[in-house]
C-alpha cells in the first residue's frame, strides 16, 4: 500500500466517540452546518420555483380567457350568460323559499 492511499484511508475513517451524547451533538452541528452552507441555493430554488408557478398560472389563465373570447362564437357566450343569470335567480328563488319556511310569518291565531 503506498502513503497517498494510506492518506486517503486515514481521511475518510470513522471517528470513534466516548459517548452516544457526545455523537448526536456532533452530528447536529454538522447537519446545521450544512444546512447554513445549503440554505442559499435552496432559497434561490424555491425562489425561481414559486416564480415559474406563479408566471404559468397568469399565463394560463389568460390564455384561456383569450382563447375563448377569440374563439367561441358569441352565440354560445350569450348562452352560457343567459344560462348564468337563469340560475342565479333560480337560486334566489329557491334561497328565498327556504327562508319562508325556516322562518313563516306569523298570520292568523296562534295556537296554544
Amino acid at each position: 500500500m503506498n502513503e497517498d492511499q494510506q492518506n486517503q484511508e486515514t481521511k475518510t475513517a470513522k471517528r470513534h466517540f466516548e459517548n452516544m451524547g457526545e455523537a448526536f451533538r456532533s452530528g447536529s452541528e454538522a447537519g446545521a452546518q450544512k444546512a447554513r452552507e445549503a440554505a442559499p441555493t435552496v432559497k434561490s430554488a424555491l425562489a425561481d420555483a414559486v416564480h415559474d408557478l406563479a408566471f404559468g398560472l397568469a399565463y394560463g389563465s389568460n390564455f384561456v380567457g383569450a382563447f375563448a373570447e377569440e374563439f367561441v362564437p358569441q352565440s354560445v357566450r350569450d348562452g352560457f350568460a343567459r344560462g348564468a343569470a337563469a340560475g342565479r335567480a333560480a337560486s334566489h328563488k329557491a334561497r328565498e323559499k327556504a327562508a319562508d319556511v325556516i322562518t313563516p310569518e306569523k298570520s292568523g291565531p296562534e295556537l296554544a
